[in-house]
């Protein structure tokens, strides 16, 4: 049986008088590809943000791995890739400077499958981040989080940006990480078609709540 990889039990999330997430319960076991879909505004970026520890949830308990979202060991860190919705910070160094700065943070980076991928998406390493297009940026977003090789991704729209080669090679990666390591995934997007070929179970995001998994 699976172990869980992500957890959220009655989350609730509030901005003011604004209740975006109103009672989430929501999980992700190992190994699977998990898709998280809503319409634009849902609150699947605040859901994403609290499984990570970058919000607190008002209410609720929110964990990764079985360690509670908002106190993760490094541990926990170390295993998680997470890419967002938009890329910020940093866009005045160089595309290899900033690789290089990320990686080490991790005890584990593949340098060799960082720079293949750079160069396979056409990414300038001394180009400076700030002259990247926005779809550039997403393909550094997302090498970022794959240098480190971990057990889970959280992706947040990460095709967004993508031109249409660039998506469907991003596609064909995620696919091949989860038959070939097991690698358990979060894709979270608002559009249904992202998800036809790489994801096993739905889950929506409606009105504050998990409205549907299947």
């Amino acid at each position: 049986m699976s172990e869980t990889a992500l957890s959220l039990k009655g989350v609730k999330k509030c901005f003011g008088a604004n209740i975006v997430l109103k009672s989430v319960d929501f999980s992700v076991p190992e190994g699977i590809i998990t898709g998280l879909v809503g319409k634009n505004g849902a609150g699947k970026t605040t859901m994403i943000k609290c499984l990570l520890g970058l919000l607190k949830p008002d209410s609720g308990e929110a964990s990764v791995f079985n360690d509670p979202s908002w106190n993760l060991s490094v541990e926990t860190k170390q295993r998680i890739g997470y890419v967002p919705q938009v890329m910020t910070g940093f866009r005045w160094m160089k595309v290899k400077t900033l690789l290089e700065y990320t990686g080490a943070f991790y005890a584990h980076w593949n340098t060799e499958k960082v720079d293949t991928l750079a160069a396979e998406w056409n990414l300038d390493p001394n180009a400076k981040i700030n002259n990247l297009s926005e779809g550039e940026r997403q393909k550094l977003s997302i090498i970022q989080a794959m240098g480190h090789e971990p057990d889970l991704f959280i992706f947040d729209e990460p095709v967004a940006s993508l031109d249409p080669a660039a998506r469907r090679d991003f596609i064909k990666r995620l696919i091949e990480l989860n038959s070939s390591d097991n690698v358990t995934m979060l894709f979270s997007t608002h559009i249904m078609s992202d998800l036809e070929r790489v994801a096993a179970d739905i889950a929506l995001l409606k009105d504050g709540i998990i409205s549907f998994t299947g």
